[in-house]
């Protein structure tokens, strides 16, 4: 059995990971260099219950989750490098009346469903927040809610899979040549490629490849110098979300989002946004170096949800435009397409 992948970010890496296991044959093709993308300019929060998600999409998202403890342990193990994996928990809060409403509503609707979820009011917050932002009325605090370094995961992957697969980088996609509404070659501008199945997970670039509606939604992003034990959880808002790492050097600050196609480069309001959200969240970040700025592209959908197994051609599998959980759903994303490759796991869209 041969595979071919359209795409090395997160998600491309993680099916390539799980197939390797498998022993199938794989070959990656990557317009850049693979592990960078969305992947790379991602926070690596893995936040269904602070994302507000429902229905059948939470229950997919928990899903993921919950098999991310063992999808971590192994890459670790296979790689030998430590992924930044930490399940810090995640609070999220309420900066006025309606969002507290909105929050606390979300808890109740989690504890029926019996996951953690615990509100917490202005006086709680500020034993554990000296600094907490003027405006901030509380927060829910959901502990299952983690992270994972996506960059320290895309390198660890990346690694693997360049020793155990074949990998074109720089090589772009011209076109998924079908005959008879079954996948037949790959055209790239470094030649022609054949294989027994094609999996499509080029992110944002997923729809200039083969008409589906996948499209980018650009995202700013920033981090800054804190110390050890300043924040011991991701903290999420309507006005930013901080991502402190494990290693206490980097708060993660994201992230904007506009829709201007493939727009490049930060701006001045992007970052003022960004600085103004953590600073009043937390008003001594107000003093923290920049580290760092950069930008990414989600890979989006009209109803944000992805696009999963079948695409309407066969041996041709979806693997594209999660959005925002991306880095959530990798390792239940990378079972798609599994042995018989043919499997939908889950597919909210219809296509033709």
């Amino acid at each position: 059995m041969e595979v071919i992948i359209i795409g090395g970010g997160l998600i491309g890496l993680s099916i390539a990971f799980e197939l390797i296991e498998r022993g199938v044959k794989i070959t990656i093709i990557e317009k850049d260099k693979i592990g960078k993308g969305a992947s790379w300019a991602a926070g690596g929060m893995l936040a269904p219950q602070s994302e507000g998600l429902d229905g059948e999409f939470l229950n997919f998202c928990l899903e993921s989750r919950n098999l991310y403890g063992d999808f971590i342990k192994r890459i670790e193990e296979k790689t030998l490098k430590e992924t930044g994996y930490w399940k810090c928990g995640i609070l999220k809060l309420a900066f006025s009346k309606e969002e507290a409403q909105k929050i606390k509503q979300d808890v109740e609707r989690f504890k029926r469903l019996g996951l953690p979820a615990l509100w917490l009011d202005r006086k709680a917050l500020e034993k554990e927040y000296k600094n907490l932002g003027d405006e901030v009325i509380g927060g829910a605090l959901y502990k299952e809610d983690s992270q994972v370094d996506n960059r320290k995961l895309c390198n660890a992957l990346a690694n693997y899979v360049k020793q155990n697969a074949k990998v074109l980088e720089n090589t772009k996609v011209l076109k998924i040549d079908d005959k008879n509404g079954k996948f037949n070659k790959l055209i790239t501008d470094k030649g022609e490629f054949k294989a027994d199945l094609c999996v499509l997970s080029a992110g944002a670039w997923s729809g200039e490849i083969l008409d589906i509606p996948v499209f980018p939604l650009k995202g700013e992003m920033l981090a800054l110098d804190i110390q050890k034990d300043e924040i011991d959880k991701v903290l999420y808002s309507s006005k930013s979300y901080l991502i402190p790492r494990r290693d206490f050097h980097r708060l993660v600050v994201g992230a904007t989002q506009e829709n201007v196609g493939f727009k490049g480069g930060n701006t001045a309001y992007g970052t003022l946004k960004l600085l103004k959200g953590s600073i009043n969240t937390l008003k001594n970040l107000a003093y923290k170096n920049i580290q760092e700025l950069w930008f990414g592209y989600r890979p989006s959908t009209p109803d944000e949800l992805p696009l999963l197994g079948n695409s309407g051609i066969e041996n041709l599998v979806l693997a594209t435009g999660h959005h925002r959980n991306g880095i959530l759903l990798a390792p239940i994303t990378a079972e798609v397409p599994h042995p018989n490759l043919t499997k939908v796991i889950y597919s909210p869209h219809t296509l033709r």
